[in-house]
């Protein structure tokens, strides 16, 4: 099944996706606009000289920051690992079971193969760090090769688009870790877990082209979409201040930052999971019908603390594993 066929079959969750950011966009922007008044008020009482604005608009990107690091540990994660299940689902068999909607069927699969979202998160955040040791591995290993002309530049292209589709790898391996427990396999998460970094690494070529595919998306979605939102906010901007030009730049500065937040909001909420489907959907063509590589298992013990890590909760006895991740994740 194409990226486009797995995009167009699970738009509930892209509109599930959409409507929550939605949601948080608009109270970002109002509490951005209280602030900001607050500020405008403290500029007038304490003078051009004050930082007292400045530090406002500090604490005001923390708290949106954090809000927005919160939405997605806690609300949107189950959604995203929900969404993988259903694309894994749809890869393997090309539909999801009749009678069941797919938020549903979704946060159904979550539980039935991780237990709780408390443990997939976890599990998630353990194969992110040793993707990131092992692609940190990759480039050293390039870096032997600097003598060569022009290589720095081919390593630095490289090692941006590996940083960027860093973000995106983990949850090709969470499908992994579904595909397997679908398939009833007599293993824990973190063995399938390794199982699929394993894969990863002997995959990545078509995952690389697949990542670098994504980061040119990424950064010209980025970039037009700030100057959709940034250009009449800018506009609008103008307008408020013509009576009082000294105030132009001011409000100028908002203008970008909303346009900022409105930009990371439709990119959290259509670009990441679109990308995410591209990328799952290549590893697991990619994987299909090939075996992790012991040898290769046995060098990135060598090369990745946090892989090793991965490699000894497998052999965990599968009680004592889930009470150990649940106090983890609290």
């Amino acid at each position: 099944m194409s990226t486009i066929q797995l995009i167009t079959k699970t738009i509930p969750f892209l509109l599930m996706r959409l409507l929550i950011y939605g949601v948080f966009a608009v109270v970002a922007l109002v509490f951005l606009g209280i602030m900001i008044g607050i500020g405008f008020l403290l500029h007038k009482v304490f003078g051009d000289s004050s930082m007292a604005f400045i530090v406002l608009m500090v604490i005001t990107f923390g708290v949106i920051r954090g809000g927005l690091r919160f939405l997605e540990q806690y609300v949107l994660y189950i959604v995203k690992v929900g969404h993988i299940s259903v694309v894994v689902e749809l890869i393997k068999t090309g539909k999801i079971p009749e009678g069941k909607g797919q938020i549903a069927y979704g946060k159904e699969q979550v539980k039935q193969n991780f237990g709780t979202a408390n443990v997939a998160f976890v599990v998630d955040k353990a194969v992110h760090g040793a993707v990131r040791q092992i692609q940190r591995w990759v480039l050293r290993v390039g870096d032997s090769f600097s003598f060569v002309p022009g290589i720095k530049n081919i390593i630095g292209i490289v090692n941006a688009i590996m940083s960027v589709s860093l973000n995106y790898i983990d949850e090709a391996v969470v499908s992994y870790i579904i595909l397997r427990k679908n398939e009833k396999r007599e293993e824990n998460v973190w063995k399938s877990a390794c199982d699929g970094v394993v894969l990863y690494a002997q995959s990545w070529k078509g995952i690389l082209k697949t990542a670098t595919g994504a980061v040119i998306f990424i950064f010209a979605f980025g970039i037009v979409t700030f100057l959709i939102f940034a250009l009449p906010l800018m506009g609008l901007s103008k307008l408020l201040t013509l009576n009082n030009p000294d105030m132009g730049m001011f409000f100028g500065f908002i203008a970008l930052i909303g346009a900022y937040i409105l930009t990371l909001t439709m990119k959290r909420a259509l670009i990441d999971p679109l990308v995410t489907i591209a990328m799952v959907n290549t590893y697991q063509k990619s994987i299909y019908n090939e075996t992790p590589s012991v040898d290769l298992h046995n060098k990135l013990l060598g090369v990745s603390s946090k892989f090793k890590t991965l490699a000894n909760k497998s052999k965990e006895p599968e009680p004592a594993r889930k009470a150990e991740v649940v106090e983890s994740a609290i």
